[in-house]
């Protein structure tokens, strides 16, 4: 049952208002907002943490992407800035609600106006913008009537047969709005109607991508280029200038979190630049198999395949889940759509955790066309990469904090945790260590200690010794048989100067210190301590050829220690 008044109408208990929907007061109050809260808390707990899921005249709806940020979603700072920005927009508004991939978060009016408690837990870890984190899943998924042919959707439907959502595959083509764009969940049962009366399709609006999941922020300016993912970079740039005839399909491959979402979502981000009237489809393939089944179910397979063909650019994630014995019928569909783009220079990009030639229950004539184009692998980051990423994140976070500093030893500690293992976690344990640290007002102080207790539900313990200027000061003090407390200290005699300076000498050596922070370690507040003792050091082990034995020895089982 439908009823409209002059401002709004209501179908299935649902309120929408004609001159805000859901997504248009979500995206105010996103605006409202960010400005309430610290700018880093606001990117992880609202922006990249929360979708609109609906709206009533007094119930807001939010979706959490991730369930274990609900705790710290609710907390005062959080939760009564998002319920006062959206009252100011509605006035009825009396509820806001949480929903979870798990359960319903519902609270009273009453609870979820009044303050919720004050008690701020620790923060969690914060894991970066993921498309396939944030994927929404249904059961079963409906196919998808693409947006272009959206007069279809005043049609009267046959008896028994239900209106899709668009909750998987997404459809995405070029948002010429300037609001922030956002991934939003759907209601599976949007456009659920058992009767003959046409529902305006009013809650999703296809033709902006602020309303899909091709996700805005995956760009190939902010993709940092390294020895382990030049080629596919390359490869997706090439791609994007040349959609369908540049390494058609590109099939991009290596292990979870490594970056192949970021890169394919790049490549439809760039195509939409140069093209805003391209038609581009963004899915996983389990989606893709879901939507296949569906359209058996119903009896509409034509409609599944038009949709699937009379697009411009097929990104597809994670192929390798179609690699099931009792999937063959979804690997025919899928290899009679891959041909058929293929033959009509329409751009594929495929991405999997293996190669082509790994498969063994995939069809040979699907891996035969995966093989057809260019297929690049991108590899876990190594200790220099790892560097580069955590100094364009420290760059990217003093535009928020002006003071903040990240000593060498923590930049190498991250490289040595994170090497040879995936980005997302490596970002994740960097974001919760300056959260915490802003949280205590330790931006200017982070240091080996902090760190490992900050990110130590991140870290794989090993028998390995991280390099510190610490650790280097208690091993030479263990070393010449002094105590650590002499050694720092201010006393000028042999005994405690020459294993001082040497100690200086190695922290600048063996991790790339700066002088200052060299300095300050020893409790000096001039760098040219550091530098003095580093050059003498340098004259001294070319005369002396037992002082150059003794470093060389140290030097050795320092890096043994490694």
């Amino acid at each position: 049952m439908m009823m409209w008044t002059n401002n709004s109408y209501t179908h299935a208990g649902r309120f929408i208002m004609s001159d805000l929907d859901l997504y248009s007061l979500w995206d105010q109050v996103m605006q409202k907002t960010k400005t309430k809260m610290p700018q880093q808390m606001w990117d992880s707990l609202v922006v990249n943490s929360l979708m609109p899921y609906s709206m009533t005249s007094t119930i807001l709806t939010l979706f959490v992407m991730d369930p274990s940020k609900l705790k710290y979603i609710q907390t005062p700072l959080v939760h009564n800035q998002i319920v006062e920005a959206a009252k100011s927009l509605l006035p009825t508004l009396q509820t806001i609600d949480y929903l979870t991939d798990t359960a319903t978060v519902n609270a009273s009016p009453a609870e979820q106006m009044s303050t919720p408690p004050t008690e701020i837990p620790p923060m969690p870890p914060i894991d970066m913008p993921s498309i396939e984190d944030t994927t929404i899943e249904s059961s079963p998924s409906p196919i998808i009537p693409p947006p272009w042919d959206a007069e279809e959707y005043n049609e009267v439907l046959p008896e028994g047969v239900s209106r899709p959502s668009y909750d998987s595959p997404v459809i995405i083509q070029r948002n010429t709005s300037p609001s922030q764009g956002i991934q939003r969940p759907v209601p599976a049962d949007l456009f659920a109607s058992k009767t003959t009366v046409p529902v305006p399709p009013v809650q999703r609006n296809m033709s902006s991508s602020s309303k899909s999941h091709l996700n805005r922020a995956f760009t190939f300016d902010n993709y940092i280029e390294s020895n382990s993912n030049r080629m596919a970079f390359s490869a997706a740039k090439a791609v994007a200038e040349n959609p369908g005839l540049r390494y058609n399909p590109l099939y991009i491959h290596g292990q979870s979190g490594l970056g192949k979402t970021h890169l394919m979502h790049a490549i439809g981000n760039e195509i939409l630049a140069l093209n805003p009237s391209a038609k581009i489809m963004s899915i996983t393939s389990e989606d893709f198999m879901n939507s296949f089944i569906e359209s058996l179910r119903t009896k509409t397979p034509d409609q599944f395949r038009r949709n699937f063909r009379d697009i411009d650019v097929l990104i597809i994630d994670d192929v390798q889940f179609l690699e099931e014995k009792n999937k063959k019928t979804t690997q025919e569909e899928f290899f009679n759509t891959f041909n058929h783009l293929l033959s009509h220079n329409k751009a594929v990009i495929l991405s999997s955790d293996k190669p082509p030639k790994d498969y063994k229950e995939m069809e040979e004539r699907l891996i035969t066309r995966f093989n057809s184009g260019l297929t690049v692998e991108i590899e876990a980051p190594n200790p220099e990469m790892i560097e580069a990423i955590i100094h364009e994140e420290i760059d990217h976070r003093r535009s928020e904090y002006p003071t903040l500093y990240v000593p060498k030893e923590v930049i190498h500690l991250f490289a040595q945790y994170f090497n040879k293992r995936n980005i997302r976690e490596l970002k994740g344990a960097f974001e919760t260590l300056i959260t915490q640290a802003a949280i205590t007002n330790r931006l200017e102080t982070i240091d080996v200690e902090f760190t490992n207790k900050a990110i130590k539900d991140f870290i794989i313990h090993t028998e390995k010794i991280v390099l510190s200027i610490k650790y280097i000061q208690e091993f030479i003090a263990d070393y010449f048989k002094i105590k650590l407390e002499h050694l720092v200290s201010q006393k000028r005699n042999k005994q405690y100067a020459h294993p001082r300076q040497i100690a200086m000498y190695l922290a600048r050596e063996l991790i790339n210190e700066s002088y200052p922070q060299i300095s300050f370690a020893f409790g000096k507040k001039d760098h040219t301590t550091a530098l003095h003792a580093y050059e003498k050091i340098s004259r001294e082990i070319e005369k002396d050829q037992d002082l150059r034995h003794t470093i060389d020895r140290i030097r050795k089982e320092l890096e043994e220690a490694k």
